[in-house]
């Protein structure tokens, strides 16, 4: 896969986020499903958090420079949400647009936390891994509060109820 390949794959898993953003109620925002989970507000914040996409291009992994935006959990709103997710999406594409294919093959990255592996291993990993496991649970709030989600809504970013077989 390409650097170019890989910021369409990373933009059609993004896509369905901003549905779901749009699904969540106002008045659930500090809704958890138990005391030992996110309440929505910190998973809709993380979820749109900064990828680490520039640790992985410039080695640097600064919280400034890879996951810290400065808004507090508790002011995210859906439509914030949207917003960080956006700027995130787009400083993928920036870092990973000026990635030569041999870079991405074969330059080994380290994380902080000592995972190794290709440029285009480690952003499979942090960019996109990391993203779909937490959407997935958004996906899981949604349906705990019996919202109409399916799987047009998870996989293709529909609205409820317009995926057909």
């Amino acid at each position: 896969m390409t650097p170019k390949a890989f910021i369409a794959y990373a933009e059609q898993e993004f896509k369905p986020a901003f549905t779901m953003f749009g699904l969540i109620p106002k008045d659930k925002l500090t809704w958890a499903p138990q005391d030992n989970m996110f309440p929505m507000y910190a998973l809709i914040s993380h979820l749109s958090a900064r990828t680490g996409v520039y640790g992985i291009v410039k080695g640097d992994w600064s919280p400034e420079k890879c996951w810290a935006d400065g808004d507090d959990p508790k002011s995210i709103t859906p439509e914030k949400a949207g917003e960080r997710l956006r700027r995130a999406l787009d400083e993928v594409k920036t870092l990973l647009s000026g990635v030569r294919q041999k870079d991405w093959e074969t330059k080994e990255v380290v994380t902080p936390w000592g995972d190794k592996g290709t440029m285009e291993v480690m952003s499979h990993g942090l960019i996109v891994g990391h993203f779909l496991h937490h959407k997935m649970q958004l996906f899981i709030y949604l349906k705990l509060l019996g919202l109409p989600v399916d799987t047009g809504v998870l996989y293709l970013g529909l609205p409820p109820g317009k995926v057909t077989m």
